[in-house]
C-alpha cells in the first residue's frame, strides 16, 4: 500500500485506474474494510482517504475527541491489500475550498446537526475534483449521506458511479460505528435494541399497510409513537424516529413502495444512527 500525503503526489494514482474512492474519518472498523473488500472484488484500485473533517462537526460535537488510530488503520488496510491511502494535510486540503450546500439537509440528521452535511459534501466534492474516480463507495448506515452524494454526482455531471455497501453489524446487530468505542461491551449489547426495534417496525409496517394502505400516515404516526416510547423505556433518548420515502425523504403517501425506517438515538450519551429499507413492491 502506498501512502500519499501531498495533493501533488496524487498523480501517481492515474496510472492505476479504475479507481474506487473510499472516504473515511479513520478509526476503521469492519464496515469501512468491507468497502475495501468490495472494491477489490470488483478489480478496482482502492484508494482510502482518512481525514477527520472539521467542517462536518458542530461547535458542541466531538471533533477534538473523535477516535484517531492511524497506525492501526494502516495495518488493517494493509491486511485488506488496499492500494492507496491518502492522508491529506488539513491546511493544504482546505486551502481555497468551495463551501457547498447539501440537498436533503432539512431532514433527519440535518435537522439536529445543521451544517453537518454541508461539511460532508464540501470535502467529498474536493476529493472528487482531485481524483475524478470512476467509483466512490459509501455505506448504507449513513443513508442520508449517500443520498446526498448520489444527488451531487448527478447534478454536477460527475462520471463517478456511487456504490453503496450494506450496513455491517456486530454479533448482536448493532451497526458498526467509530462512536461505538465510547460504549462498554454491555452497553453495546443493550444498544443493539436499535436493530431489534427497527426490524419489528418494518414487519409491523408491512403488515399494517398490506391491510390498510389508505391510512398510511396514521399507521406511520402510531408506529413511530409506539416505538419512541419503547426506546425511551430502555434508556434511549430519541433524536428522531421516522418512516419516509427512501428516494426523497418525504412523508409517505399512498403508492410509495420504497420505504426508509431511520432512527438516531442517544444511548449513554453516545449518538447512534441506523436504518432499514423495506420494499413494499416485493411483498
Amino acid at each position: 500500500m502506498k501512502i500519499i500525503k501531498k495533493i501533488g503526489d496524487l498523480k501517481i494514482v492515474d496510472k492505476e485506474r479504475p479507481i474506487a474512492l473510499i472516504p473515511t474519518m479513520g478509526n476503521l472498523h469492519a464496515g469501512h474494510l468491507s468497502l475495501v473488500k468490495q472494491s477489490k472484488n470488483l478489480k478496482l484500485t482502492s484508494l482510502v482517504t482518512i481525514f477527520v473533517n472539521p467542517l462536518q462537526f458542530g461547535p458542541d460535537e466531538d471533533f477534538e475527541t473523535y477516535p484517531r488510530t492511524i497506525a492501526q488503520d494502516e495495518e488493517n488496510l494493509e491486511k485488506e491489500n488496499c492500494d492507496f491511502l491518502f492522508l491529506p494535510d488539513k491546511t493544504e486540503l482546505l486551502k481555497g475550498i468551495k463551501n457547498l450546500k447539501a440537498p436533503f439537509s432539512n431532514f433527519l440528521c440535518g435537522k439536529s446537526r445543521p451544517g453537518h452535511f454541508d461539511g460532508v459534501i464540501t470535502i467529498v466534492n474536493r476529493f472528487l475534483e482531485l481524483l475524478n474516480p470512476e467509483f466512490c463507495f459509501f455505506g448504507q448506515k449513513d443513508f442520508q449521506q449517500q443520498l446526498i452524494i448520489h444527488d451531487h454526482l448527478k447534478k454536477n455531471n460527475f462520471s463517478t458511479k456511487l456504490i453503496v455497501g450494506q450496513t455491517i453489524r456486530d454479533s448482536n446487530g448493532l451497526a458498526l460505528s467509530s462512536r461505538n468505542n465510547y460504549l462498554s461491551e454491555r452497553e453495546k449489547k443493550n444498544a443493539s435494541l436499535i436493530y431489534t426495534y427497527l426490524k419489528e417496525i418494518v414487519d409491523q409496517l408491512m403488515q399494517e399497510l398490506a391491510k390498510d394502505s389508505l391510512n398510511i400516515s396514521t399507521n406511520v404516526l402510531i408506529t413511530c409513537e409506539k416505538y419512541k416510547n419503547k426506546f425511551e423505556e430502555e434508556g434511549f433518548k430519541i433524536d428522531y424516529l421516522e418512516i419516509l420515502n427512501a428516494k426523497n425523504l418525504k412523508k409517505l403517501k399512498k403508492g410509495d413502495t420504497e420505504i426508509l425506517v431511520a432512527v438516531a438515538a442517544y444511548y449513554k450519551g453516545v449518538r447512534l444512527i441506523d436504518n432499514l429499507i423495506c420494499d413494499l413492491s416485493s411483498s
